[in-house]
């Protein structure tokens, strides 16, 4: 899944969650739900990109989904609750990037890295794309 999705659905549950540790919860959960659902992402597991060409292209998709996640939740979350939601809903991307960008192959960051590759399913661009724009359209109009 695109970190922007992940934001986004952050972004929706913090929008709808009772509490804040509810909604962190359910952000955490909501991660390895998502990547499940067959998707594309950027490839920047496997591609022959630099690290930098990679680092760039995961910071802007993951910003993107921050400013998306302030457009969707719109001044109806604390700023920093709604900030943290979202960073929750992507945390486990975060947590693997070492294990990608930097070769940290040891725990905790395999760990993380093993359990991502487990539950991934891809699909290839535009269906995969096409799905998560199709999540994100439900998401939307469950917040209604």
């Amino acid at each position: 899944m695109l970190a922007a999705t992940h934001a986004i659905t952050g972004a929706v549950i913090a929008k709808l969650a009772p509490t804040p540790s509810l909604g962190y919860a359910a952000a955490l959960l909501s991660h390895p739900i998502l990547d499940s659902i067959p998707h594309w992402d950027m490839m920047t597991r496997h591609s022959k990109r630099s690290r930098d060409r990679v680092i760039t292209f995961s910071l802007l998709d993951a910003i993107t989904g921050f400013g998306l996640g302030f457009v969707v939740a719109q001044g109806s979350v604390p700023p920093l609750q709604l900030l943290l939601t979202m960073v929750v809903a992507q945390l486990p991307d975060w947590l693997e990037a070492p294990y990608v960008v930097f070769g940290w192959k040891f725990p905790p960051f395999s760990w993380v890295k093993a359990f991502q590759h487990h539950v991934h399913r891809k699909l290839p661009f535009p269906d995969g794309l096409f799905t998560q724009l199709i999540l994100i359209f439900l998401l939307l109009l469950i917040t209604r």
